[in-house]
């Protein structure tokens, strides 16, 4: 976790000179995403950091749960991948591919986590 809080704090600092250094709009410029980066590896390490290492620690039951979760939130994905095609195919809707994108993104990663808490407050899932 340390590594990891580092690595964000180099990417951190990386964009931010970047950021002053590079006329504004300059093509190539990586400072948007490494700052974003930066900032996101440093407050996930960062939260790990202060629990501490004890709530990390995987058993068969967590993995279970974690494995499980993660199957669950895969097959909602790909649920939610086929109504956009239907939308799309059926011309109801037509949305971008930086709105997919994202909103198969957060799809993804908030029904991980919504499923894996949830098991997890289920207690096992067998």
């Amino acid at each position: 976790m340390t590594a990891m809080f580092l690595f964000g704090a180099v990417l951190l600092a990386v964009g931010l000179f970047q950021m002053l250094t590079m006329p504004a709009g300059a093509p190539g410029t990586i400072a948007d995403y490494s700052i974003a980066a930066g900032f996101v590896m440093m407050i996930l390490a960062g939260a790990r950091m202060l629990r501490g290492e004890s709530r990390s620690m995987q058993d068969e039951r967590t993995k279970r749960i974690g494995a499980w979760g993660l199957s669950y939130s895969w097959f909602l994905t790909f649920l939610a991948m086929n109504a956009v095609f239907w939308l799309d195919h059926l011309g109801i809707a037509s949305p971008d591919a930086g709105t997919l994108s994202v909103a198969f993104i957060l799809v993804m990663g908030l029904s991980a986590k919504l499923f894996q808490s949830y098991l997890f407050g289920k207690g096992d899932v067998a």
